[in-house]
């Protein structure tokens, strides 16, 4: 079992059944997975912390921060779970040291694109979702590469936690993807592809709005998109305008 798999398993269990089988699910299949990502210790630590477990919650925290030397951005504290265990001086103490672990890495993040440089004609660039990276980005599209389709990820500058980066709403992310693009020598390739899973989507839809990039086509996996609220109209008529192809995956 993948983490994606086991994390939304965790999820389903969560909606049906409630903190106490959740946790007791995630917590019995860790072995299934190489190494605990900054996403699943948070799992672990809400999740015991909302099954009454304050020992077990704190337990994992500071096996994260600690132990592991993890981070988090300041807004993953204020998650009502932890409202049991806010007040302990072990989570006074982790929160400290990752607010500023958090605050160093802000002054060195950076857009990361995998290009190098032209491998054939036609291309295909892939945004990552929210708690992800490019090696994540790579387990969805990778499957794509062939001898005729060049490949390529690119990941947030917009850090979410140790390792892992997002896409915010009101972000910069449009700004960075054309100035990838640009780097990339986009519009020298017969066909290019945007592709995007969930917050990525919505990166893509903005940059053709607000910094007038295209493509021939464009795939939306699991899409996160908030721009449609306002601007779907405008996305619409422009994507029938410079005629894309578009592929929209979601459900089951």
């Amino acid at each position: 079992m993948k983490e994606n798999e086991l994390l939304n398993k965790t999820l389903e269990i969560l909606e049906k059944k409630g903190s106490k089988p959740a946790y007791s699910f995630i917590s019995s299949n860790l072995n299934c997975l190489e190494a605990l990502s900054s996403q699943v210790y948070n799992f672990l630590y809400c999740l015991a912390a909302t099954s009454n477990k304050k020992g077990e919650a704190l337990n994992w925290l500071t096996m994260a921060i600690i132990k592991n030397k993890i981070w988090y951005r300041p807004e993953v504290f204020d998650d009502e779970d932890l409202n049991s265990i806010r007040q302990e001086k072990i989570f006074l103490k982790v929160l400290k040291i990752s607010n500023e672990r958090y605050l160093e890495a802000l002054k060195e993040t950076s857009t990361v694109i995998s290009w190098k440089k032209r491998t054939c004609d036609n291309i295909m660039l892939c945004l990552h979702g929210n708690q992800q990276n490019n090696d994540m980005n790579k387990e969805h599209w990778n499957c794509f590469k062939n001898s005729n389709l060049q490949v390529e990820y690119l990941q947030s500058k917009e850090i979410d936690s140790y390792n892992l980066f997002r896409w915010e709403d009101q972000g910069s992310g449009s700004k960075h993807l054309k100035s990838s693009l640009v780097q990339m020598d986009w519009d020298s390739y017969q066909t290019r592809i945007l592709s995007g899973f969930s917050s990525g989507c919505n990166v893509i839809l903005k940059a053709m709005l607000e910094e007038e990039i295209t493509c021939e086509k464009i795939i939306l996996q699991s899409p996160w998109i908030p721009i449609i609220e306002k601007s779907g109209d405008l996305i619409a008529k422009k994507i029938k305008k410079l005629n894309i192809q578009v592929l929209i995956v979601c459900g089951d």
